[in-house]
């Protein structure tokens, strides 16, 4: 689609072949340009929107169409307003339906509010949808801006046209920002707007909030078009870049400033709050055995908790500013299969330790014993066993299903990080009047020892051994240097340096060293923003790995010592209430022995697997967190980072809840022996 744009500009240039040009469809090719880009489109809740909207007919006031239009359009989605809300209208019904059948047939107030909660819940989702999908898709984009405008520069610098401006940086760029430019052109080729620059403008308005430093970028950039002056213009281009570069870090510093509450927050409600709850329940339980259900207190601890505590995370990672990563999603197409082998390796743990535990836990209920038992080490000793697989199923998945990604990234990085030295010195070259195709050996030559010189080298080799053109080199499936150096960053260069070639070598080399100017911007901004955050990550890092574990394990270790002591003190108790009866006489423990009820008490298992869950969920979380804050929208660093996580706070949660439990136990046998 993308060329079918540029043999359209060229055919404008040329007499005779207008006739050829109104022959396109531009609707048509943005609509294919649409579909090949459905990975990073909610396709699924196209699907859904449209049938609902067939449905249920709806009627919107004009104000509330116009809103969630203006989110449909920026996301490149294709429903109707209408759609959006039916589809939220007709989610309600299988949770209204759940509420009345649980109200008649349990009477249970908790769960008919969390049936009615959940409904509502699933009500506001889809009807705000496209907002979040619209938030999504910025979040995605802003970390494009500032190559973006780059990109813009270097074209304006050699040709002062802005629609084939636009059409570069589209054909440069990935996804998402190379689908909003592309939609630029097609509102101007379509008659939506009387010019590209109106068409332009308009898109800009979606930015003014939450990037003006990319807005007031492109104005410089359109007012260079109007300068009389060659070096004026040249001057304003060059500005348009300075002025994003400053607004990309400016945002970062408001943006780590601003983070102490939320992240207090999620600390007050993903730690504190669970260690608050979980000191009250071992006397609470004891006491008021009856108002305790295991059931709700699980749904409590591990559904409405959790839910809270991600809603935070996603909001304070939603407010991230972009610019300070460029997400690689050529690396992930490498891989495609790399989960399966995982997949299977994580369901043996489970298979081997899980499964036995639970048969064992379900024998002895059967057994006749589960009466007796359930306040025994026994039980608890099998969840323990249920926790430590679940942590080590989720470190087998993550960690094998991502080490060679990360392997592999962690060299694309390194590379990247050296190549903005590696380029200038390619442009440098190349200025020199020295061949592309002979430069890559130059900078092979003076980098060697380096990472990055085997990127050049292999180039070089192609060049010289295989007899292959620059671009052969660079991008063959087999062979070339991008293909074993997957990165989006990297293509994206040398797909610019190709360009440019073309032109000229004094415009190839004045690419290449406004380029490492931008790496070397991207490079400071990422070394600031993680020294202003590094405080605030060494916390949360900590709360991860071991202060959630490590708190939460001497609670569940203390909550065994005060069951067993308050079981032991009812046995003696009632032995106490049974002699006194049969002299007649009610003393002590006769009233002693009514004030508890350790037969209803909420059993230690039941609270262990409940907080050993919950203590995998809260690493995901904070795991999550992380991540999304220093790299932004993606996969490979949250689970890699995950499976790092997972496996300290399962280890240091299992065994310092084992150890415990031994310690406590026989404290109790004392301390209960010291009272006889």
């Amino acid at each position: 689609m993308v060329n079918e744009f540029e043999e359209r500009l060229e055919a404008a240039e040329k007499p005779g072949e207008v006739e050829s040009r109104t022959k396109i469809s531009y609707s048509r090719a943005y609509d294919q340009f649409r579909s090949e880009k459905k990975t990073i489109l909610s396709t699924s809740y196209e699907r859904m929107a449209n049938a609902a909207g067939k449905i249920l007919k709806l009627t919107l006031k004009p104000e509330e169409k116009e809103q969630l239009q203006k989110y449909i359009t920026l996301t490149h989605i294709k429903v109707k307003p209408e759609s959006v809300n039916a589809l939220a209208i007709l989610s309600i019904i299988p949770f209204i339906a759940a509420t009345i059948a649980v109200f008649i047939l349990t009477s249970s107030m908790f769960f008919t509010a969390i049936l009615a909660g959940a409904g509502i819940f699933s009500l506001y989702y889809f009807a705000n949808m496209p907002k979040y999908l619209f938030n999504s898709w910025r979040a995605q984009a802003a970390d494009q801006l500032m190559l973006s405008v780059l990109y813009i520069v270097i074209h304006m610098k050699r040709d002062a046209n802005l629609e084939r401006a636009i059409l570069f940086v589209a054909n440069q760029m990935s996804p998402p920002l190379s689908l909003d430019f592309m939609k630029v052109l097609w509102d101007f080729e379509t008659k939506k707007f009387s010019s590209v620059q109106k068409s332009l403008d308009s898109y800009l308005e979606t930015w003014k909030d939450s990037e003006p430093a990319f807005v007031d970028a492109m104005h410089l950039i359109e007012a260079s078009l109007v300068e009389p002056n060659a070096d004026k213009a040249k001057k304003t281009l060059e500005k348009a870049n300075d002025v994003i570069t400053q607004g990309i870090k400016d945002n970062m510093i408001h943006f780590a400033h601003n983070l102490k509450n939320p992240i207090q927050m999620i600390h007050m409600l993903g730690i504190v709050l669970p260690m608050m709850m979980l000191v009250m329940l071992p006397m609470v339980g004891a006491f008021l055995a009856d108002s305790i259900n295991p059931a709700q207190l699980i749904i409590i601890y591990n559904v409405v908790l959790p839910i809270f505590v991600f809603i935070q995370a996603r909001n304070i990672i939603s407010v991230r500013p972009g610019g300070a990563s460029v997400q690689n999603k050529t690396l992930l197409k490498k891989f495609p299969n790399s989960g399966v082998g995982p997949f299977f390796g994580a369901a043996a743990v489970i298979a081997l330790i899980a499964l036995p535990a639970i048969f064992l836990i379900f024998t002895i209920a059967q057994s006749g014993n589960w009466t007796h038992l359930k306040f025994e080490n026994g039980p608890f000793y099998l969840t323990i066993a249920i926790v430590f697989s679940l942590g080590i199923a989720s470190y087998v998945y993550y960690h094998f299903k991502n080490k060679k990604v990360v392997e592999l990234k962690n060299k694309i990085e390194s590379i990247e990080d050296q190549f903005s030295s590696a380029i200038f010195q390619l442009g440098n070259r190349i200025g020199e009047n020295i061949p592309a195709e002979a430069a890559f050996g130059k900078v092979a030559e003076n980098t060697k020892g380096s990472e990055i010189s085997k990127f050049f080298e292999i180039v070089d080799s192609n060049i010289r051994e295989r007899g292959m053109t620059l671009k052969e080199a660079l991008f063959d499936k087999k062979y070339g240097a991008n293909n074993l150096y997957p990165s989006d960053l990297i293509s994206s260069i040398m797909n610019l340096l190709l360009e440019a070639v073309k032109k000229s070598p004094t415009v190839a080399a004045e690419s290449m060293t406004a380029l490492s100017k931008y790496l070397q911007n991207m490079h400071t901004i990422k070394e600031k923003m993680t020294d202003l955050l590094s405080d605030t990550l060494s916390s949360m890092r900590m709360q991860a790995a071991f202060l959630a574990p490590l708190v939460s394990a001497l609670v569940v270790s203390l909550s065994v010592l005060i069951t067993k002591v308050l079981t032991n003190l009812s046995g003696q108790l009632a032995t106490i209430e049974g002699g006194a009866s049969e002299t007649g006489q009610m003393g002590l423990g006769g009233n002693l022995g009514g004030l508890f009820n350790v037969e209803s008490a909420l059993p230690p298992y039941v609270l262990q697997l409940m907080v050993g869950i919950y203590i995998i969920q809260v690493v995901f979380l904070l795991s999550f967190t992380i991540s999304g804050i220093v790299n932004g929208p993606g996969k490979i660093n949250f689970e890699w980072m995950l499976s790092q996580n997972v496996l300290k706070s399962t280890l240091i949660y299992c065994g310092l809840t084992l150890i415990g439990t031994m310690i406590f136990s026989s404290m109790a046998t004392l301390v209960t022996a010291s009272l006889a």
